[in-house]
């Protein structure tokens, strides 16, 4: 006879497999897809190399952008629902991807994508926190370590599946997907406070709270000194004379080093709690872009910078997460959550875009200085509120 608490318990295994497939459809949808766009948009739709390029970045912009208002929906209406609603969209959205007859209509359908991601992804991290109250280190960093999966097996799949059948065939996959974790969606539960509240709900009062602003710079850094990374180093590498098959060896040791990381750390005061964590993070990472212009001319000791680069973004990402969570009122976590975002796609601009004015052989230092910049700032603001 099935007891009450075995029925909670299998109620709890279901809600945390559609968690998972979430988290797999929600990044599959940008790392599966994005190493074949441009190439698609060149040659299926004549684009220029700036329209191919905007094809992509529209993307970020439209979800830095949708991030702002994205979190007062999940906060007045739950996360359940606005969850649901956004993977159709997006599920739609990129069906239609085949059909666009011009590159203007493609960069019209990845902003209104990249604004669909504005809300299915904070609300992923708001109900993995709802959900993981027990452990929410261990469930945020089981969520990162998925995410990081997604990183590393989508885009040679991605490509493999476009090579064999046509880029149509793949953005018809992932739509199915998309449309399938929809459904998925429906099958979890809001916390009792999620959604339904009265009153004002603004992103200003987010960033009010000393806490979040912490949280929001260690993010910017974080994402900065990445950005910075996807930049200069494949071109040291190429002007180094190394082929695009060991350009994707060091990102895969960066992106496996962070995967064990995430699935690893489980105790929420290992380090000192989330905070340490995302601030120990980004001085690895800050370390890790020094060591890019340092040892530019070095491409064997790039392996050591890429590793850096892995332990430091395995600390800070489900860190920053977890910061934004805990540290907003409850009423405020689906904004806290899509302000960070807002802030993890800033940083994945300015990067590469500042690494680009100064040269891949200087990129490292802009990290560096960016980074420590911030650890600065964010510890100042630290003994201040002490």
């Amino acid at each position: 006879m099935q007891t009450e608490t075995d029925t909670r318990r299998a109620g709890g295994r279901l809600a945390w497999a559609a968690l998972g497939w979430i988290a797999l459809v929600a990044f599959l949808d940008t790392f599966a897809l994005v190493p074949v766009l441009a190439p698609y948009a060149k040659r299926a739709l004549n684009a220029s190399d700036a329209q191919a390029g905007l094809i992509l970045s529209l993307y970020s912009l439209a979800n830095l952008l949708a991030n702002f208002y994205s979190g007062v929906l999940l906060d007045r209406f739950g996360r359940r629902l606005p969850m649901a609603l956004s993977l159709w969209a997006a599920g739609v959205l990129i069906a239609l991807y085949p059909l666009a007859k011009s590159a203007e209509t493609l960069m019209a359908l990845r902003a209104l994508h990249g604004a669909t991601g504005a809300v299915f992804v904070p609300a992923l991290f708001a109900l993995v926190g709802e959900y993981g109250r027990r452990n929410r280190t261990g469930a945020m960093g089981g969520a990162g370590a998925l995410i990081g999966l997604v990183a590393l097996l989508a885009p040679p799949i991605g490509g493999i599946v476009a090579r064999d059948y046509g880029e149509p065939a793949l953005f018809w996959g992932v739509a199915v997907l998309m449309l399938v974790g929809g459904c998925v969606a429906l099958l979890l539960h809001d916390a009792p406070h999620a959604g339904g509240r009265q009153g004002s709900i603004h992103p200003l009062h987010a960033l009010r709270l000393p806490e979040l602003r912490g949280v929001y710079q260690s993010t910017l850094a974080m994402t900065f000194a990445m950005g910075v990374l996807t930049f200069a180093l494949p071109v040291l590498l190429q002007t180094a004379g190394y082929d695009a098959a060991y350009r994707g060896r060091l990102f895969g040791v960066l992106a496996l080093i962070s995967i064990v990381l995430m699935a690893s750390v489980r105790r929420g005061q290992l380090l000192g709690g989330a905070r340490g964590r995302a601030s120990l993070g980004v001085v690895c990472l800050t370390a890790g872009a020094l060591g890019l212009s340092l040892f530019a001319e070095s491409p064997a000791a790039l392996w050591g910078v890429a590793a850096l680069y892995g332990v430091g973004f395995g600390l800070a990402f489900p860190a920053v997460h977890l910061g934004a969570f805990e540290g907003a009122p409850e009423h405020l976590r689906g904004v806290s959550l899509a302000l960070l975002h807002a802030f993890y796609s800033l940083g994945y601009v300015l990067g590469p875009a500042g690494a680009g004015v100064v040269g891949a052989e200087s990129a490292g230092y802009l990290g560096a200085a960016f980074g420590a910049v911030l650890l600065v700032a964010t510890a100042r603001r630290r003994s201040g509120d002490g």
